[in-house]
């Protein structure tokens, strides 16, 4: 008898194949198992994903665009300028709470076998770069200081950003709430330091923030 056809079939696939993936490891995963879980058959899976790599690519981009709209909700949902700290904190706090897009940023062989070594700096070097504009946007604006350095700059977040999710692996297991007031304290040093009084131009600080996240969806849709 054949088998019930499945609403939303692919969406079911990706939400086994990722439960898997964050239990086992890509490495350990094997369709047969997700296609048991989901309760489709093997050839069902295939349908949808031609390949074990294109069914993690698609996971990957899933959580990509989850991420990248969450940010883009809450600075369009503020009355107020946006500052580079709120949206710094917006990101972390967003990549914080998905735990295969934390895996992804970290290249944590544990969850991805390896995968991000050979993928990740097609994809993750032009986000570097974006990002040194995107902070040169923002001083442009009258949001940060005039003097300072867009590259650097984009470094320090970014080297925050990775030493934080690391932080467990060296120092043991943090809690939520001891990583959220880490954010929150790197954000605040960043206001600190770099921001300036003052609401700059509002338009072109908001035309800045929608050109990273317009450059984040774009390379994201491409995947």
């Amino acid at each position: 008898m054949p088998r019930a056809t499945i609403p939303d079939r692919a969406n079911v696939i990706l939400d086994q194949a990722r439960a898997i993936v964050l239990e086992k490891g890509y490495q350990h995963t094997t369709i047969a198992e997700i296609a048991r879980r989901a309760g489709v058959g093997k050839g069902a899976v295939y349908l949808d994903f031609p390949s074990k790599e294109a069914l993690l690519e698609a996971l990957l981009v899933r959580s990509a665009r989850a991420l990248t709209q969450a940010v883009r909700d809450r600075v369009d949902s503020s009355a107020q300028p946006v500052s580079l700290s709120a949206v710094y904190r917006f990101g972390l706090e967003a990549l914080l709470g998905d735990e295969l897009m934390l895996a992804c940023y970290l290249a944590d062989d544990g969850a991805l076998g390896g995968y991000l070594r050979e993928k990740g700096p097609q994809r993750y070097r032009p986000r570097m770069e974006w990002l040194s504009d995107y902070v040169a946007e923002l001083s442009r604006a009258g949001l940060l200081r005039a003097d300072l350095d867009p590259a650097a700059a984009s470094l320090v977040m970014s080297v925050f950003a990775v030493g934080l999710a690391n932080a467990s692996a060296t120092v043991g297991a943090l809690s939520g709430e001891q990583l959220s007031r880490a954010v929150e304290s790197m954000a605040g040093l960043v206001a600190a330091g770099w921001e300036v009084g003052g609401d700059g131009d509002p338009a072109a600080a908001h035309r800045a923030h929608s050109r990273l996240l317009d450059l984040l969806a774009d390379q994201i849709g491409e995947a």
